[in-house]
């Protein structure tokens, strides 16, 4: 086989392999959106799209004249993205926190999504993680999205997913993660609890829905 045949051969098999398997699909921890609102600790106010890397937790804005501004939590008082195609405004507030370690008393800010704010407020934040899936179509459901890539194994694939993981604000200043929200929520309940199952069964809602859980909370925060 002649050279320049063979790396012609090479760099087609490249190319197909990376049409099969985008760099995109590597990179499900970064969002963007084209539009945002930057408050910064300093008072500051940028405007521009924001990129989120959520395994650093930093965001990124590109100001108008181009250039490009990285800020950690410790620098930003909050800020909101929209996509603009379900204009659907997300606020996003740094909360100091142990990252997930119950025994430690060591906490630093991180960004949390804001649900619903109030006495109680109801946050949360996405992690990547891995599942088995059959084949068939992926639907992003409100504040997560799908890596639509993976690789397969019989009747299922290897998934890259992004989950919700839930999260109460406290009057104390405590980040308390609802790792079964059901349940830690009616323990935060009390002597409401029986008021707030009446509520829930009412409205029909669902405590693994993020929209559903901002209306629980929402509610519990309006009782007397």
């Amino acid at each position: 086989m002649q050279r320049p045949l063979f790396f012609r051969l090479i760099l087609l098999l490249v190319v197909l392999f990376s049409a099969q398997f985008p760099v995109s699909a590597q990179r499900v921890d970064i969002q963007e959106w084209p539009k945002g609102r930057i408050v910064l600790t300093s008072g500051d106010t940028l405007m521009g799209p924001v990129t989120y890397h959520r395994s650093e937790d930093i965001i990124r804005v590109t100001l108008p004249d181009g250039s490009i501004q990285a800020y950690a939590p410790v620098n930003v008082s909050s800020f909101t993205v929209t996509d603009e195609r379900s204009r659907v405004w997300q606020t996003f507030k740094p909360y100091l926190w142990n990252r997930g370690n119950d025994y430690s008393d060591y906490k630093v800010p991180a960004f949390f999504e804001l649900l619903s704010e109030g006495k109680y407020t109801l946050v949360k934040r996405e992690i990547l993680t891995t599942r088995s899936q059959n084949y068939g179509p992926m639907y992003a459901g409100y504040g997560r999205y799908y890596d639509p890539y993976g690789y397969g194994y019989g009747n299922s694939r290897q998934q890259t997913v992004i989950q919700d993981l839930f999260y109460i604000y406290n009057p104390k200043g405590e980040i308390i993660a609802l790792r079964n929200p059901k349940r830690d929520l009616d323990d935060l309940f009390g002597n409401k609890d029986r008021e707030m199952k009446d509520f829930v069964k009412r409205n029909n809602l669902e405590y693994d829905n993020a929209r559903d859980l901002a209306r629980i909370v929402g509610h519990f925060n309006s009782l007397p």
